[in-house]
């Protein structure tokens, strides 16, 4: 089944974009498939500005169904509007496990250490993070192998702010265009440390449910 067939109606996604300077804006939005491989992004206003975006890049739009991860690579085809972009599928891909926690993308400060290195230093991570009470999907520099256990360090910010200090074991890795990520499960955590991230996700679970209610009502006015 193709990735798009879950756009068939609204639904809120992040979206990585490339811009001229070569740096990326992430962004999210609300996605609807068209006229397949072609689908639109619609933004809140003043959110984007076409004149920086490089139409020779690829974007990646990032979403989750059911609690699985769901990724289209894609080229712009249409930046006419301020509020709007059509996009067209390159490619598409998901991460198949199952999890039995929500996932949401999460602008925070994370930082990880490969635990079994023989002095380990704390790299951060500087883009946005995949996350659930249950684990991560996080970008890293360098491959790491399966079941290799990192130290991590999480600032929750919301609802209340809390730093997480936990391990995960590495169940999965890929690397898309040069980009490497690993996919973690929370194998040492408080239980009062994953209530937090639980609680994180719902919050913005409920933001994700008000972007999409804000965004289509500007789009209908």
């Amino acid at each position: 089944m193709s990735v798009l067939n879950q756009l068939k109606d609204y639904r809120v996604v992040k979206v990585s974009l490339p811009l001229v300077d070569g740096k990326k804006q992430q962004l999210d939005g609300v996605a609807k498939a068209t006229t397949p491989p072609q689908f639109e992004i619609t933004f809140l206003p003043d959110q984007l500005n076409p004149d920086l975006l490089n139409l020779e890049e690829f974007c990646l739009v990032t979403f989750d169904v059911a609690g699985e991860v769901k990724s289209i690579k894609a080229k712009i085809v249409s930046n006419a509007e301020a509020v709007k972009l059509v996009l067209e599928e390159v490619d598409s891909f998901d991460y198949t496990q199952k999890r039995s926690f929500f996932r949401v993308d999460a602008d925070l400060a994370v930082s990880y250490w490969i635990l079994d290195e023989e002095n380990p230093s704390a790299k951060p991570v500087q883009t946005l993070v995949n996350i659930s009470g249950g684990g991560l999907l996080l970008p890293v520099v360098d491959k790491i192998q399966k079941e290799t256990k990192l130290g991590l360090e999480i600032i929750i910010d919301s609802p209340q702010s809390k730093v997480v200090e936990c391990v995960g074991e590495v169940v999965g890795s890929y690397d898309t265009n040069g980009d490497k990520h690993v996919t973690l499960r929370f194998v040492d955590i408080e239980d009062e440390d994953q209530d937090a991230i639980i609680a994180y996700c719902l919050a913005e679970q409920r933001k994700q449910l008000q972007l999409k209610v804000k965004v289509l009502g500007k789009s209908n006015s």
